[in-house]
């Protein structure tokens, strides 16, 4: 019993810094608090929404179409989740092993060999990929878009993942 309550501390002190870390980061407001939800666990995932009681006429990812859809599977587990943070990493040159905790994937999201303040606007890369992400799955549900992974590229590209971190310091 006194394992489990020391991990779920160390989870709690995980947590807390991330949250603390969001409202630091510099991005828009909206930004920050869908940031916010997402830690939380709040956005309506077709999961949560069946949840709270509201029918789901399918609780597949949007995305893949292979798997339930839960803000951790969408943002992070998800096939094409994967591709587009492996896309993220090769654009700074780093190969990285992503955790797939959602909070942790934040809180890991960090390269040595940046300043702090670089590193505060590569958080809110993390944060705009995610918002991307999420745009294209309410654009595939609520407009009977496709997915298309042409356009998540470019979207991101044009929020921010195509400027250049080095002269941030």
């Amino acid at each position: 019993m006194h394992l489990i309550k020391e991990k779920l501390g160390k989870r709690l002190d995980l947590q807390n810094e991330c949250f603390r870390e969001v409202w630091n980061l510099k991005v828009p407001a909206s930004a920050k608090v869908f940031r916010w939800r997402v830690l939380l666990d709040r956005l309506p995932s077709r999961t949560n929404l069946e949840s709270r009681g509201v029918h789901v006429s399918c609780n597949l990812c949007p995305l893949c179409n292979k798997e339930v859809e839960t803000i951790q599977h969408l943002l992070i587990n998800c096939e094409v989740a994967q591709r587009l943070w492996i896309k993220c990493d090769r654009w700074v040159r780093v190969m990285m092993v992503r955790n797939n905790d959602i909070v942790n994937h934040f809180c890991n999201f960090y390269l040595f060999r940046l300043t702090n303040k670089q590193n505060c606007v590569w958080k809110g890369k993390w944060v705009t990929l995610a918002k991307a992400i999420w745009t294209h799955r309410n654009r595939i549900i609520f407009e009977g878009g496709k997915l298309d992974q042409r356009y998540l590229h470019w979207h991101n590209y044009t929020l921010g993942l195509g400027q250049n971190l080095v002269g941030l310091g």
